[in-house]
C-alpha cells in the first residue's frame, strides 16, 4: 500500500510518479525492473521513493492492484445483458477484457507481468493466487452453464477449467494481438484495433469452446 506521504503529494507529482513507475514495470519483467531507473527519470532521491512505498515489491503490487481496479471499472461500466446465459456472459466478459488491452496497454501489461515467473517468493505466491481466483470465477460460470444446460453435465470441471482458462486468457490475447501483427500489448499497433477486431477474436475462441462444451 502507498504511504501517507505519497497520497499527500500534489496531484501532478503523484500522476507523474505513477506514469514513470508504470512504464518501468510494464516494459520489463519484475526481476529486471529498476527502482534506480524510476528515480533517475523522476529526478528525485532514491530515499524519496521509500517514503512513498516500502520498496520495489510494494510499488509493483500496488500497480498490479490498481490495474485490477481499472479493469474492473471497465467491466462494470458496460454490464452484460440481463439474464445472459453462459456464452453471452463469456462474450461480454472477454470482449471488455480485450478492449481494455487496446485502451489501456500499459495497465493491461502490468496485469500480465504479475502472471510471469519471478525469483521473488512473495510475487510467485501472488501469481498462483491470481490464477486460482481467475479459475475459481470461471468454474462458477461453467457450473451455472451446466445448470442452465449450456454445458454438458457430465464434463469434469476440474479438467475443463484449466483448459478453458488457457484458451480464454493467453490464447485469446495472442489471437487478438495477432490481428494487429503484434505480440505484446505495448506495441503501438494494438491501439488501432477496434471493437470489431476484439469481437472477432472473442467469437472465434468461443466458437471453439462451444463445440467442446455443448
Amino acid at each position: 500500500m502507498p504511504r501517507a506521504t505519497f497520497l499527500k503529494l500534489p496531484e501532478d507529482k503523484r500522476r507523474r510518479f505513477i506514469e514513470v513507475a508504470l512504464a518501468e514495470f510494464a516494459e520489463r519483467p519484475y526481476d529486471q525492473a529498476s527502482i534506480s531507473r524510476v528515480v533517475a527519470r523522476l529526478g528525485i532521491a532514491k530515499g524519496s521513493l521509500y517514503q512513498y512505498f516500502g520498496g520495489k515489491r510494494e510499488l509493483f503490487k500496488w500497480l498490479v492492484e490498481e490495474a485490477g481496479r481499472r479493469k474492473l471499472a471497465a467491466l462494470t461500466g458496460a454490464p452484460p445483458p440481463e439474464r445472459a446465459r453462459l456464452f453471452e456472459r463469456l462474450r461480454w466478459l472477454y470482449l471488455q477484457g480485450m478492449l481494455f488491452v487496446a485502451r489501456e496497454p500499459l495497465w493491461a501489461r502490468i496485469g500480465l507481468r504479475a502472471l510471469e515467473p519471478s525469483q521473488d517468493e512473495e510475487l510467485s505466491a501472488l501469481r498462483v493466487e491470481m490464477i486460482q481466483r481467475s479459475q475459481e470465477y470461471l468454474r462458477e460460470l461453467l457450473q451455472r452453464g451446466q445448470e442452465e444446460g449450456s454445458v454438458r453435465a457430465e464434463l469434469d470441471l476440474s479438467l475443463v477449467v484449466p483448459l478453458v482458462h488457457g484458451l480464454l486468457s493467453e490464447g485469446l490475447l495472442r489471437a487478438f494481438l495477432a490481428q494487429a501483427g503484434a505480440v505484446d500489448p505495448l506495441d503501438p499497433k494494438v491501439q488501432s484495433l477496434a471493437r470489431e477486431d476484439a469481437l472477432a477474436a472473442v467469437d472465434a475462441a468461443l466458437g471453439l469452446l462451444r463445440r467442446g462444451l455443448q
